[in-house]
């Protein structure tokens, strides 16, 4: 490919003697391309920004290591968590029991997972303390049977802090009467918001030794919640407890906890790059057909380039350096609007709902209230490669269609 070619590929784009039909193909298969690859940019962006809020989201709760034995039950918890928070990767150890429980208040009744806690450790692992908007976490371990619950549960019950509830544990306890269940009084001392409404419905913290206490625990604990440093580092982690301290440890990480779900994630992102990408396949069948109208516009041009000496493959190197140019020019395009379309997308959200009126996420169902964007250097670096070599793809069979004009025939009756 000399400086030939590229010269008149470029006199042949500069030229004003091309028809007007012509030159709107050529245009629109720029635009074409410039609108496919913004959205597939977009959509990406919102990909990431939401698989990396929902990872934020549910890490805030459920750490990013949980250390337990047989039967979820941990004995000498205080030893290993003293050893374990010696090592370099570890920022945060605490202690938790869990068990199934029902709340009542009046007349309202609602199944709830129960977490005892230690709150000096637990703010260590969990963003619970930072999520508290009403009252505080403190109260619990503290003053006797203090709750603390999440805003949803409290809307459903019409709870506030201060408010008394039953708690009521499926254990039996026997009595002179029979079997009952076990029963217990607790005051809400304080309410968080998560904005997930999985733990804002269905979860309550309460103090461990009152857990232990009301689930026939002991001294035992369920398991040990681990906070790393680096959450990326959870299955080294995991490694070190099993061989250093126990292979009887069951060690399990944020990644086995929640597999399914950032697996689906996953999947779906990558299967909507792929159907966003045929957008930009549609768009470069644009290229070539700009490419044969200019071929068949140029037919006494090829043929006197070919007359005075030059050949067949600088010639199909002219066309695909101008079919190449078009696709440059629509990914540079595509590129800068993507990129402001998804630095932007929270105003555009809210100018959207305004016209509307109405929230186009409800956090109920998607566990966000707000279109988050993370935009990722590797996903602009694939759209664009992929992007350009579907364009350079496109120019081929145009290219060696004008390399195979004919002089005599094309100069014939000029």
């Amino acid at each position: 490919m000399n400086n030939a070619s590229l010269y008149i590929a470029y006199k042949f784009l500069r030229s004003k003697k091309s028809s007007r039909f012509t030159s709107i193909i050529s245009k629109s298969s720029i635009v074409g391309i410039s609108l496919g690859i913004a959205a597939v940019i977009v959509v990406m962006s919102i990909m990431n920004g939401f698989h990396s809020e929902m990872r934020n989201k549910i890490l805030s709760m459920v750490s990013h290591v949980i250390v337990t034995e047989k039967n979820y039950t941990l004995k000498n918890w205080d030893k290993l968590k003293y050893k374990i928070d010696r090592n370099n990767l570890i920022q945060g150890s605490s202690p938790y029991v869990e068990g199934q429980a029902m709340i009542s208040f009046r007349n309202n009744v609602h199944g709830i997972q129960v977490k005892g806690i230690i709150p000096e450790y637990e703010k260590k692992v969990t963003s619970l303390a930072e999520n508290i908007i009403e009252g505080s976490l403190d109260n619990i371990g503290v003053k006797p049977y203090q709750i603390s619950i999440g805003i949803d549960l409290a809307k459903k019950m019409d709870l506030a802090v201060g408010d008394k509830i039953t708690l009521v544990i499926p254990r039996a306890n026997s009595t002179m009467i029979g079997i009952v269940p076990r029963i217990k009084r607790f005051e809400v001392s304080s309410i968080f918001n998560f904005g997930m409404q999985q733990y804002d419905k269905n979860l309550v913290f309460i103090d461990i030794d009152e857990a232990q206490l009301l689930y026939g625990l002991g001294e035992n604990v369920t398991g040990l919640r681990l906070k790393l440093n680096d959450l990326f580092l959870s299955k080294k982690m995991s490694k070190i407890i099993r061989e250093n301290y126990n292979n009887n440890f069951i060690v399990i990480d944020w990644t086995m906890m929640n597999k399914n779900f950032f697996k689906a994630l996953q999947m779906e992102k990558t299967m909507l790059m792929l159907l966003m990408l045929l957008i930009v396949l549609v768009a470069t069948f644009n290229i070539i057909s700009s490419l044969f109208m200019v071929v068949s516009e140029k037919k006494s041009d090829i043929a006197i380039l070919k007359t005075i000496g030059m050949s067949s493959k600088n010639i199909m190197h002219i066309f695909i350096l101008q079919g190449t140019f078009l696709g440059l020019v629509g990914i540079i395009f595509g590129l800068f609007l993507g990129i402001t379309i998804s630095l932007n997308l929270d105003h555009i959200v809210n100018f959207i709902e305004y016209i509307l009126g109405y929230s186009l996420l409800d956090s109920d169902i998607y566990m966000i209230s707000s279109v988050p964007a993370k935009i990722e250097i590797l996903d602009l670096f694939y759209v664009s490669i992929v992007s350009f070599l579907l364009s350079i793809l496109a120019t081929i069979y145009p290219s060696i269609n004008a390399s195979k004009t004919m002089p005599a025939e094309a100069l014939k009756g000029n």
